[in-house]
């Protein structure tokens, strides 16, 4: 039960800083009977949840030198557009825009919105999103065991082919040498 323990928490660590492919990767190996499912997709909106609100915080606390770093100016920017563009539909989908993960709840923080209506909207794309990745990861997952039940078929002409594309590159490798020389 302990190393069950172990895994769950290095999953919401996993899940806090990184997001999406820890989740998918979690779901996945629920999907092959290695965690629960339902533990899983739990870990996961809580995880997500909470970074959201640090970051958040983060963000009504004064984010200055976060939003002073060259590589965070472009996010915040683009942040900050879509804010001002779609305020609502950017709050409910923030969660599904791949880079934005973290500036988007800083650059909202900033902002002036209550952390009731980010609160809000957080836990309601965050279930979405948790059911979409599930679905996702599940589907990924039996398309993974399906695909390892064919690779024992197959796997002699794929190590055959690879050898003979790996001796093929080293002869012409070899070969250009000797003429350049």
């Amino acid at each position: 039960m302990l190393n069950y323990l172990w895994i769950y928490t290095c999953f919401f660590l996993g899940i806090f800083i990184e997001g999406e492919f820890i989740f998918l990767s979690a779901v996945i190996a629920s999907s092959h009977g290695y965690l629960n499912i339902w533990l899983v997709i739990t870990i996961a909106i809580m995880a997500t949840i909470t970074s959201d609100l640090v970051y958040f915080s983060l963000g009504k606390k004064g984010a200055t030198k976060w939003i002073n770093r060259p590589n965070w100016k472009t996010k915040i920017e683009a942040v900050n557009t879509k804010i001002d563009k779609h305020k609502h539909l950017f709050l409910f989908s923030y969660r599904f825009l791949y880079g934005l993960r973290i500036a988007t709840p800083l650059v909202l923080g900033m902002q002036n919105i209550s952390l009731s209506t980010f609160l809000k909207y957080s836990i309601i794309s965050t279930i979405i999103w948790s059911a979409l990745f599930t679905v996702l990861g599940i589907a990924f997952g039996e398309l993974i065991l399906n695909y390892l039940k064919h690779i024992q078929k197959v796997e002699y002409y794929i190590i055959g082919g690879l050898l003979t594309v790996a001796i093929i590159f080293l002869l012409l490798r070899f070969i250009k040498r000797k003429t350049i020389i």
